[in-house]
């Protein structure tokens, strides 16, 4: 996650949505008294060679208030992928309110496939037998990890949910010049999903009850942004 002085934005990094790209395009744009929260060491060179800043003031950072009123020291350490009513509670109100509030939003029935590779690549789920259905199956309503993330209504709710499927589109429209011409030189994830069979229509084809636990888990993401079921889509 960033909080981006220079920009006034905030920047809540939700997961499988290209939101490590976006963060390092991101990082080029701030300034020293900016918020950016540690990624990985791969990534964090890549940070270094496209000379962007790296992680910095996510340990319970200070600010100055302004006016008199003295400062305001965040309770918090800010790390990756951290909530945004958490993130709302370890900065002053003024800040919360004033600055814009972005996120990354995907199809949740790609998302689902993009974690199962993922974590088949972490901790090798097909030799332990665990499909893709299994994988679903599991997780449940826990699949809705990004709405947890970045909330669609409440005090905490985003002002911008950029889109993967239209991100180039979406990254305009925030008028920030010269962040979408990073994001198209970044491939800060090794692309570990193969190529073939891997659709959603493929996967789903395979295990259409795994399509209906997504539909259930992840109903007000699907619904708020007009994804189609995977199955329907293909007929």
């Amino acid at each position: 996650m960033i909080i981006c002085h220079t920009q006034r934005l905030i920047f809540v990094k939700t997961k499988k949505v290209a939101g490590t790209s976006f963060e390092i395009a991101l990082s080029g744009l701030c300034g020293p008294d900016c918020t950016i929260t540690p990624i990985s060491p791969v990534d964090e060179e890549m940070r270094r060679q496209l000379g962007c800043r790296g992680a910095q003031n996510y340990q319970t950072p200070v600010w100055q208030l302004g006016a008199g009123r003295g400062e305001f020291r965040s309770p918090a350490t800010f790390y990756n992928h951290m909530p945004a009513p958490d993130i709302q509670a370890a900065v002053p109100a003024e800040l919360w309110e004033s600055y814009r509030k972005v996120t990354l939003v995907r199809n949740p029935y790609d998302v689902a496939i993009s974690m199962y590779f993922w974590q088949d690549h972490v901790s090798n789920l097909a030799a332990q037998g665990v499909d893709f259905g299994q994988f679903v199956a599991a997780l449940g309503d826990g699949l809705n990890f990004n709405d947890q993330i970045a909330p669609l209504e409440g005090p905490a709710r985003m002002d911008h949910y950029l889109r993967y499927e239209h991100l180039h589109d979406d990254i305009d429209s925030l008028g920030i010049k010269g962040l979408a011409d990073v994001l198209d030189v970044l491939k800060s994830k090794a692309d570990i999903r193969p190529k073939t069979g891997t659709s959603m229509q493929d996967m789903y084809q395979r295990h259409p009850e795994a399509a209906a636990t997504v539909a259930r888990a992840c109903r007000a993401q699907i619904d708020a942004f007009g994804y189609a079921h995977p199955l329907q889509s293909a007929a």
